[in-house]
């Protein structure tokens, strides 16, 4: 996967790669065996075809979930630059994110290895036990644990290279203002896609009772997801507030020069700004909450049918 131009293979279906392999990895259960129905009753057989069919999806969403943001974050990143007049240090900043995602799927394999031994310990599996089935279950697992750590990776340190590296060179107000709008727009649309993932959560316990922990496990996931993804612009948005009531207080009375200025002016503008665009990305977040409830709606409707 690459960082590149948004302008480069438009023809391309992007989310060809992750259709692919949402296809493979159902088939190689299928194979063996975890896709076949469980016993009526039988937890452990039950929970064993959710984790097939739930991880499928989550990896083929993962995948284009992150093909989507690469494509959000080059688009974004032409935007700042061109308000820099900088548009010729796009293969520059691309490289520099190409490099931190390589270093993220490397922190991302030795996490899905731990995670792995501990699933391993968990379920008490020995070397004899393992059979095409078991091997295929945790082949996904590992697989899934890989594209979560990478996305979360990914949804924060994006964001934060384009405000500490990006911002603070811009120099006009309005051009700042309207830059921290297109920052806040892409740190909306990597949530709305992480609310997206919430919504294939309900599939893990199709046909079962939710325990208080399994519930509070849902909603720490949750937690997680969302404040790995908002943390970066939640703290952007702090600072522009402390320097407008910094401004409006006079606390930069004493101080003559044009950054202080620029400061407060490019503070406001941007509250502002940020403030004219809060209803519509408040429906799209309210709308993507939503999902996840009719999610599990609609699997609690399959159970009653099935």
């Amino acid at each position: 996967m690459k960082i590149s131009s948004h302008t480069n293979k438009q023809h391309k279906f992007i989310g060809l790669s992750p259709l692919l392999a949402l296809l493979a990895i159902p088939l190689l259960n299928i194979y063996s065996g975890a896709f076949f129905w469980p016993e009526t009753g039988n937890r452990s057989a039950q929970l064993s075809f959710n984790c097939a069919i739930s991880i499928s999806l989550f990896i083929g969403y993962f995948w284009y979930g992150l093909t989507c943001i690469h494509k959000n974050l080059a688009s974004t990143l032409i935007s700042l630059l061109i308000k820099k007049n900088q548009l010729g240090q796009f293969f520059l900043h691309r490289q520099k994110l190409t490099r931190a995602f390589h270093h993220q799927i490397i922190n991302s394999i030795i996490v899905s290895s731990m995670l792995m031994l501990i699933f391993a310990f968990i379920r008490g599996t020995t070397s004899e036990d393992y059979n095409i089935r078991e091997i295929s279950l945790l082949a996904s697992f590992v697989t899934f644990c890989l594209l979560t750590s990478l996305f979360l990776f990914q949804v924060k340190s994006n964001v934060s290279y384009l405000i500490k590296n990006i911002l603070p060179s811009i120099k006009e107000p309005i051009d700042y203002s309207a830059s921290v709008n297109d920052i806040t727009n892409l740190t909306q649309a990597n949530l709305v896609i992480a609310l997206g993932l919430l919504t294939i959560l309900p599939v893990f316990w199709f046909n079962l009772t939710l325990s208080l922990s399994e519930i509070l496990m849902v909603v720490g996931i949750s937690l997680m997801v969302m404040t790995y993804t908002i943390a970066p612009v939640l703290k952007l948005k702090s600072t522009l507030k402390e320097q407008v009531g910094n401004s409006r207080f006079g606390v930069e009375a004493n101080s003559n020069t044009v950054e202080s200025s620029y400061a407060s002016d490019s503070a406001y503008l941007s509250k502002f700004m940020c403030k004219s665009n809060e209803f519509r990305k408040a429906l799209k977040t309210i709308t993507a909450f939503g999902l996840i409830f009719v999610s599990w709606i609609l699997v609690s409707m399959i159970e009653l049918i099935l």
